[in-house]
C-alpha cells in the first residue's frame, strides 16, 4: 500500500513539474518497480543464462576468471559503517579496469564507480549473493561480448535495483547505475 502511495505522490509530482516529460518518468520508473519486483522474487537478473536442458553427464562448470575473484574480495572487503579507505577505493578501481577484457575503460570512470559504490557498500550491509549479482553485471559491463544476447539497459536497471534493494537511496543507486553506463563509453 505505501509503494502505491509513493508511486501516486511520485506520478503527480512528475506531471506537474515535467509535463512534457511524465510518461517517459512514469515508464522508466515502471521498469524500476518491476526490475524491483523481480528481484525480490527471485526472478534471474538479464545476464544470468537461462537453465540448459539436462544433460546426461554432469558439466564442470568453468574456472571462475581471476578478475572476478578479486571484484568479490574487494567488495567484501568494504564493511558497513566503516569509512572506505583510499588503499580500498584504488584497489577497486583498478581491478574494474584490469576486469575489462577488451577495451579498457578510462581511469576517470572506473574511479568514478569505485567512489560511489565504496559509499554505497560502507553505508549499507550486502549480502554475498547480492555482491556476487553486481560483480556478474558488471562483469556484463565490461566485457559485453561474452554476453552477446545480454540487454544491456535491463543491466544497468539490476545493477540499480541491487542498490535497492540494499537499502541504498534510489538517488545514490541510479548514480551507481550511470557510472556503470559511462564505463561503456570511455
Amino acid at each position: 500500500m505505501k509503494t502505491v502511495l509513493a508511486l501516486c505522490a511520485l506520478l503527480v509530482t512528475a506531471a506537474l513539474g515535467y509535463p512534457q516529460g511524465a510518461q517517459m518518468i512514469i515508464k522508466n520508473r515502471a521498469k524500476e518497480l518491476q526490475n524491483q519486483n523481480n528481484v525480490r522474487q527471485g526472478v534471474a537478473p538479464p545476464t544470468q543464462p537461462q537453465t540448459p536442458p539436462a544433460q546426461a553427464q554432469p558439466a564442470t562448470p568453468p574456472p571462475t576468471p581471476a578478475y572476478v575473484t578479486h571484484l568479490q574480495t574487494d567488495l567484501a572487503a568494504f564493511k558497513s559503517g566503516t569509512t572506505p579507505t583510499p588503499e580500498q577505493k584504488q584497489k577497486l578501481s583498478a581491478d574494474i579496469i584490469a576486469a575489462a577484457q577488451g577495451t579498457k575503460p578510462s581511469q576517470a570512470a572506473a574511479t568514478k564507480l569505485a567512489e560511489d559504490i565504496s559509499a554505497a557498500l560502507s553505508d549499507k550491509s550486502f549480502s554475498s549473493t547480492s555482491r556476487a549479482r553486481l560483480v556478474q553485471e558488471l562483469d556484463a559491463v565490461l566485457n559485453p561480448s561474452k554476453f552477446p544476447n545480454a540487454k544491456m539497459d535491463a543491466i544497468f536497471a539490476d545493477i540499480q535495483a541491487i542498490f535497492q534493494e540494499a537499502g541504498v537511496s534510489r538517488s545514490l543507486a541510479s548514480t551507481i547505475s550511470a557510472d556503470a553506463k559511462a564505463l561503456q563509453t570511455h
